[in-house]
């Protein structure tokens, strides 16, 4: 990053757009900014790196949570891009908050006994929390609103709450685990789970590595259980993902497209601006076309059950909610072979 030359070849910004003198004062704030930063902690140096040379949210968390474990992994970052801005726009969960999550169900990988799959819907419950007390809310556009530079905030202070996740996850409430215990054991029996059930029929159209089934677990139920943004949502905009996302690795673009967000430059979101930029516009279409298609995004608004308490999952399991869900991963499966 310090050769000015090789930088010199590989710019590919119009002077009209952004001049020479304001990218080099760019990268030289760059500079300055990563070596003051590290002298400070241990694990931010990488997340501000991260942050100001991929551009969005999922994608610099879970590279940052790759180098902490010191694991080489390009599909996870790949498949964390669509996450960026909103689950599926920004009225939905921030990416900090989610590809943590992903990390989460990568690491464990998918849990086949019971106290293995409640232990992981604590650690994610835990974090969500914890990620909703210090952010004020879990959605992108109220942190945005809520917080001068919101958006940042939140991905530098996802670190100790997901340790915190890890190490203290704490115990559910007697009726709560019962209830979980009843939901998750439905859905094993019937071979369910709404985010693997879109990934299945996906098969026949392009290669799923491990990594979709391994992420995507922790979103069962509305996100471990929370009944919020559907788990056949999320597949589907993980799925969108790896298939478009490109992988962005340049101070210089990033530089640029956050100017451009700045001056509320519509291009800002541009397929070609960012790696990224294709796949996050594509969760977002998948967004609109759920609530159109369905009314609502989240597992309460659709179902209208509450996953924490015995008698709605047992209305839940007695009524046709969960044929309802099965059709929704089939609707959601063929919306998104047909943008693929």
């Amino acid at each position: 990053m310090n050769n000015n030359e090789d930088q010199k070849k590989k710019r590919t910004i119009s002077r009209r757009e952004f001049t020479t003198k304001s990218i080099v004062a760019v990268i030289s704030l760059g500079v300055s900014g990563i070596a003051g930063y590290a002298l400070l902690t241990d694990k931010k140096p990488r997340v501000f790196i991260n942050y100001h040379r991929i551009g969005h949210c999922a994608p610099s968390v879970m590279q940052t949570l790759l180098d902490i474990y010191n694991i080489e992994n390009k599909e996870l970052v790949k498949i964390s891009g669509a996450m960026a801005g909103g689950i599926a726009g920004p009225k939905m969960e921030c990416g900090a908050l989610t590809s943590p999550l992903m990390f989460l169900g990568y690491h464990e990988g998918i849990p086949t006994d019971n106290n293995k799959k409640l232990l992981i819907i604590r650690e994610a419950q835990f974090y969500f929390n914890d990620f909703y007390n210090k952010n004020g809310s879990a959605t992108c556009t109220k942190i945005r609103d809520r917080y001068e530079n919101g958006c940042w905030k939140a991905v530098s202070g996802f670190y100790d709450a997901f340790m915190n996740s890890l190490q203290n996850p704490g115990s559910f409430p007697a009726e709560k685990e019962e209830s979980y215990s009843l939901i998750l054991k439905a859905f094993n029996d019937n071979g369910f789970h709404c985010s693997h059930s879109v990934l299945d029929r996906l098969k026949s159209t392009f290669c799923l590595k491990k990594e979709l089934y391994e992420a995507s677990w922790p979103f069962i139920g509305g996100i471990a259980l929370l009944n919020r943004t559907c788990g056949a949502l999320t597949a589907g905009v993980i799925a969108l993902s790896a298939s478009e996302a490109k992988i962005e690795n340049s101070f210089i673009r990033v530089a640029r497209m956050n100017k451009m967000l700045k001056e509320n430059d519509n291009r800002a979101m541009s397929d070609e601006l960012n790696g990224f930029n294709r796949a996050i516009n594509s969760g977002t279409e998948l967004g609109e076309w759920f609530l159109k298609e369905f009314g609502a995004t989240t597992c309460y608004e659709i179902c209208g059950s509450n996953f924490s308490q015995k008698k709605d999952v047992v209305n839940f399991l007695s009524g046709k909610c969960l044929n309802r869900c099965s059709v929704i991963t089939e609707k959601v499966a063929d919306k998104v072979i047909s943008m693929i």
